[in-house]
């Protein structure tokens, strides 16, 4: 008998992860994809080490840098995101013929087992 499992991806951090991924002098340091603090920005997505300063999403950019004055403002390249998350659900259809993008570093997945 086969089991349903309804798996849940969410790849947290993806922007930035990428963007780290691109420009290895951003590695280890805290990162942020988003708009200028100087222009009424917002934080998209916290690297792991900016995190650490309690950055995250949706964080006005001005908040975001008052917390974490060396903190790496970065604008979002969304045809990379795009290309990449396109990449990583034609590894999730390997598995699942159900695929269900929410954005474009989450999905859901329909997953049947043994």
């Amino acid at each position: 008998m086969q089991t349903r499992k309804i798996v849940h991806v969410d790849m947290d951090a993806f922007y930035a992860s990428v963007e780290q991924r691109d420009n290895p002098s951003y590695r280890g340091k805290p990162l942020v994809v988003g708009g200028s603090p100087n222009q009424r920005g917002v934080v998209a997505a916290a690297s792991y080490e900016a995190r650490k300063f309690g950055i995250h999403s949706a964080m006005p950019s001005v908040t975001a840098i008052a917390k974490c004055p060396g903190l790496i403002f970065v604008r979002p390249r969304f045809d990379v995101y795009r290309e990449i998350s396109t990449s990583i659900h034609t590894i999730f259809k390997r598995y699942s013929d159900l695929v269900e993008g929410v954005a474009l570093d989450e999905a859901y997945l329909d997953y049947y087992s043994a």
